[in-house]
């Protein structure tokens, strides 16, 4: 488990190349690139093809975020080669109109399988398998946001 300015929570599962990713934290543009800048570094490093997108906890995503992610930051994602994208949908309905949108505009660079969770469980279940791995998985991270939770601001990465 690592963290990416305290904002970016990212978990990585190398035998099945599962990505899991949370936003914690404030919203600015600079974190928001910094983040996902990273983010894709360690994505392409790892060689990961399967994303868990748990974008529940997302803040509000302003238009310069929107406009960056989509102009910039989707158009190099097309060299992640993700094949499956499990999507936990915000419960506000701002964000979910937004990244439905970026999903929609990003299908021309991403040919991934794209299915939409309410809930990370089923996101899991859907990409392992297996109910092992996604109770062993969802442990995982319970003890990191346990930890950096008591430990305080905590940046791994």
């Amino acid at each position: 488990m690592i963290r990416i300015l305290d904002s970016l929570c990212i978990q990585f599962y190398p035998k099945l190349r599962l990505l899991r990713w949370a936003w914690y934290g404030p919203m600015s543009l600079s974190r928001f690139q910094l983040a996902f800048g990273e983010l894709m570094i360690y994505s392409l490093q790892q060689g990961a093809n399967r994303w868990l997108i748990d974008s529940a906890s997302l803040p509000p995503i302003g238009p310069d975020e929107q406009a960056w992610f989509s102009d910039l930051w989707l158009p190099c994602a097309e060299h992640l080669g993700l094949r499956h994208l499990a999507l936990v949908l915000p419960g506000d309905v701002h964000n979910q109109l937004i990244i439905e949108s970026a999903i929609s505009d990003g299908q021309r660079y991403v040919k991934a399988n794209i299915q939409f969770f309410s809930d990370t469980l089923s996101a899991l279940d859907w990409l392992t398998g297996s109910p092992k791995l996604m109770h062993d998985m969802e442990l995982e991270w319970d003890a990191a946001q346990a930890f950096w939770d008591q430990s305080g601001s905590q940046v791994i990465y």
